[in-house]
Formats: C-alpha cells, structure tokens, sequence
C-alpha cells in the first residue's frame, strides 16, 4: 500500500503544503524541495487554481470576466451541446457548452457565430462549476468507511474538510486521498469546500462593512446630538 507523500531524498513521510497553487514544497525534515503537482495530482492543483480563480471573481468580477474563458478546470471541457436555432439561417444547430470554445459554425448557412451570442459566458461558467463538482460517490464511499494507513494498516475516518491529505491516528503517518479515491474526486471535494470559504469570507466582509457603516452612522449621530447640545449651552 501507499504510505502517502514520501520524500524521493529522505524517505521521510512529509505533508503537502495547504495551497496546493506553490509549484514546489519543501519537505518537512530535509527541506529537499519537491513538485507540488507530482505528489497532490494536477486535478487538485487545478481545483485550487479555480478556487483562486473564484475569489478573483467575486473581488474584482471586471478583471476575472476578462478572463473567463480561460478559467482554470480539473475535469477537463463540457462535451455537452445546447440544440439552438441559429441567428442567421434558422437552421437547428448544436452549440457548446464547453467555457474554453468560443465559436461554432452553423452547417446550414456555414457562418461563424461567437458562442457568447447564444449562451453567455457567465451561464455556462456556471454550468461548468456544476459539472465539475457534480457526483462524488467515490469520495462518499471511502469517508464513510474510512481507509488503512499505509504504514501502520490502522483503520482511519476520513475527515470532511477539502483536504488531500490527513495524519494516521495511530503511527501519524500521512496519508493520501489520493491514494484511496480518483484524482478527480478529490479535486471535486477541495473545489466544493473552497468555493464554501470564498462565500464565507465574503459574507464576513460583507458583514464587517455593514457593521462599519453602521458604527459610521452611529458616530455622525453622537456627534450631531453632541453639536445640538454645545449650541444649546453656547446660546444660554
């Protein structure tokens, strides 16, 4: 069995750094620097990435729009077609929904017509986010019955946090999910619970600017009572 992220120098089990973005990590007892892609998988690098990715959204929504098209992905394009009447010919034609495709030609007028005109980009981001996290059997299987340290064959929970990885209970060994469930499902957790601290930490700051507005208000009030009161005085 695996015994999780072994370094290639030290034979050391090392853990993986928590932003799977870094190119490399540096392992925790030799501090040999190592391929961060090689060990957690490039489906969860590019789960990470499109967390990033939608953080940048909701922060500047103008800039990430610009991009969107290259938005990054783990599960490679949408093959799913939206059957549509053309724009230009009415004959019946079959669009993309991949986000990465921006144009298609119609067969009956033989035109080529920006996808955007039809679909707009934003829907079919949409539509590819719930491609990508859509389904995870595998995932679920091995979380409810738990996995064996490939070091110790102690049998562990599998926590349901977006980690790829996660320490024995018995020898601290790390171990891999990867090493347990498909490379894709894995990602799919990690998107699923990125995309939930993106939208907490939005609503926090959403929260943290309603209260500033709030103690503004408040302190405009006390001032304005405060200045009423001083003419009060003055005028006595």
């Amino acid at each position: 069995m695996a015994r999780g992220i072994q370094c290639p120098q030290c034979g050391a089990s090392t853990p993986l750094p928590d932003d799977l973005r870094v190119p490399t990590f540096q392992c925790a007892f030799c501090q040999t620097s190592l391929p961060t892609a090689k060990f957690a998988g490039a489906a969860a690098v590019s789960a990470d990435a499109l967390v990033g990715f939608i953080g940048t959204l909701a922060e500047d929504p103008r800039a990430a729009m610009a991009n969107i098209h290259e938005a990054p992905r783990f599960d490679g394009g949408s093959r799913e077609l939206r059957a549509m009447t053309c724009m230009r010919c009415s004959a019946p034609v079959q669009v993309p929904l991949d986000l990465q495709v921006r144009e298609f030609a119609c067969e009956g007028c033989g035109v080529t017509q920006a996808i955007d005109d039809y679909i707009p980009h934003e829907e079919r981001f949409r539509l590819d986010m719930e491609r990508q996290v859509a389904g995870n059997e595998a995932l679920r299987r091995i979380q409810a019955d738990g996995v064996p340290c490939g070091r110790c064959g102690g049998q562990n929970a599998v926590p349901d946090d977006g980690s790829v990885q996660f320490t024995c209970s018995f020898c601290q060994a790390v171990i891999l999910l990867s090493d347990h469930a498909d490379a894709s499902a894995v990602a799919r957790q990690r998107m699923k619970h990125g995309s939930r601290a993106v939208r907490a930490e939005l609503q926090r700051q959403h929260e943290a600017q309603v209260d500033r507005s709030r103690r503004i208000a408040a302190a405009i009030v006390v001032v304005v009572v405060l200045a009423i009161l001083v003419a009060n005085v003055v005028t006595r």
